[in-house]
């Protein structure tokens, strides 16, 4: 079986094991949705036991660190202009609701940035990237 199968399978695991415990949960029934998640993990056990091995080479994580800095970017950006628009119209209107989340999201940007300056900072000490930049 290959990777490509095996995800399907998965996903069709996932959904019976979510009607099972949503008929479950319309009956009242605790034994019928444990039944349906335990009989679903037996399934992805034995499916995943047929799944070939996937190597993961150095172009997929690469693909998958740049997508994660472009993520990072948009989100950071994103946040940052809500909050100031939010306190804006929070000041302007009267509205301390608005203010608030506005701030709340400058605090949250801010953790982003700080966050991802420490690991930044880690990760290159870790494999030895030197400070010239």
């Amino acid at each position: 079986m290959t990777y490509k199968q095996f995800k399907i399978m998965r996903v069709l695991i996932a959904s019976f094991i979510s009607a099972t415990v949503a008929m479950a949960i319309v009956y009242n029934n605790i034994l019928l949705s444990l039944a349906g998640v335990l009989i679903g993990i037996l399934f992805i056990f034995l499916v995943h036991k047929k799944t070939k091995a996937v190597l993961v080479d150095e172009r997929i994580k690469s693909i998958g660190g740049k997508a994660a800095r472009l993520t990072y970017t948009i989100s950071t950006i994103t946040i940052a202009f809500l909050s100031l628009m939010f306190t804006m119209t929070g000041k302007h209107t009267g509205q301390a609701d608005y203010e608030m989340l506005g701030i709340l999201l400058s605090y949250i940007a801010l953790f982003n940035l700080a966050l991802y300056s420490l690991s930044y900072k880690f990760i290159s000490k870790k494999y030895g990237e030197a400070d010239d930049e």
